[in-house]
């Protein structure tokens, strides 16, 4: 199954969000991190993740707006 850029554009939050998930597993299972620190790791990655969907939304909408023009 041969995967396009449109789906990562649509799914990078989930993609991403895996990662993090993934790499902190890791970590905890090699002693780097406590659980507890794993969660909050976890927890930190998806809030910063959300920060960036939101600041990437208003970035577009402003040069929509600015872009608009009527014909």
């Amino acid at each position: 199954m041969k995967r396009s850029v449109t789906d990562f554009k649509t799914n990078w939050k989930a993609t991403l969000t895996g990662v993090i998930l993934a790499v902190a597993t890791i970590l905890t299972a090699v002693g780097v991190f406590t659980p507890e620190q794993s969660t909050e790791v976890q927890a930190q990655g998806v809030n910063i993740l959300n920060a960036v969907g939101l600041i990437i939304e208003a970035v577009s909408s402003l040069l929509l707006v600015f872009k608009f023009t009527d014909k």
